[in-house]
């Protein structure tokens, strides 16, 4: 019986009571503060498993945030590119076509009003500007385009428009970089505008 007592005894003993008597005791104070409990030796697991986790994680993070910063980059230059094309083919349809400037032909000048409204890299010779007539277009003279072959910029005979007409091509080399793999991409705009002269 006196065994079957201590044995209940423990069971139901008082949690609080067992540490402090543990706690009490000279010769277990040393032992109970060397030895980790289960809740610091879990916390150590926990961390290197995060750690493992961030090391797999991180490279496909690094990849979306720079292939999120490179794309948006890309698609600013093509917004730029399609506002400076424009912007060049309004400013020409308003220059006259005998208009004589100080150094440089028509269609040089108005090239440079595209690579200017650009505000970017975008370089002289990305930019092709035809001042035209007829079907297809036809530039009025060599000094009405910045093609060496005097040629139009594009052929829009499709559109149906005679009307003496500014045609502006702009293109640009741009990049989607993701740390891992790069994907080269080839911007173009295109714009047209009736010039003045039509009346």
């Amino acid at each position: 019986m006196g065994l079957l007592a201590h044995t209940l005894g423990a069971i139901t003993s008082d949690p609080i009571e067992d540490q402090m008597r543990e706690l009490s005791d000279p010769t277990r104070a040393v032992d109970i503060v060397d030895r980790p409990n289960a809740h610091e030796r879990r916390g150590a697991g926990q961390r290197g498993a995060a750690m493992v986790e961030m090391a797999l994680i991180l490279p496909a993070l690094v990849m979306l945030l720079l292939g999120t910063v490179s794309s948006g980059l890309a698609l600013n230059d093509n917004m730029q590119l399609t506002h400076a094309t424009r912007e060049g083919a309004r400013y020409g349809a308003t220059v006259p076509d005998d208009e004589s400037f100080s150094s440089g032909t028509w269609a040089e000048n108005v090239q440079v009003v595209v690579v200017e409204r650009f505000g970017g890299d975008l370089q002289q010779s990305d930019v092709c500007v035809a001042l035209v007539s007829g079907s297809p277009g036809v530039p009025l003279s060599g000094s009405h385009t910045t093609k060496a072959d005097g040629t139009g910029c594009y052929d829009d005979s499709s559109s149906g428009v005679t009307d003496v007409r500014v045609q502006v091509v702009g293109a640009k080399e741009s990049v989607i970089e993701t740390g891992f793999y790069t994907y080269d991409l080839d911007l173009s705009a295109q714009a047209a505008a009736k010039h003045e002269s039509n009346g």
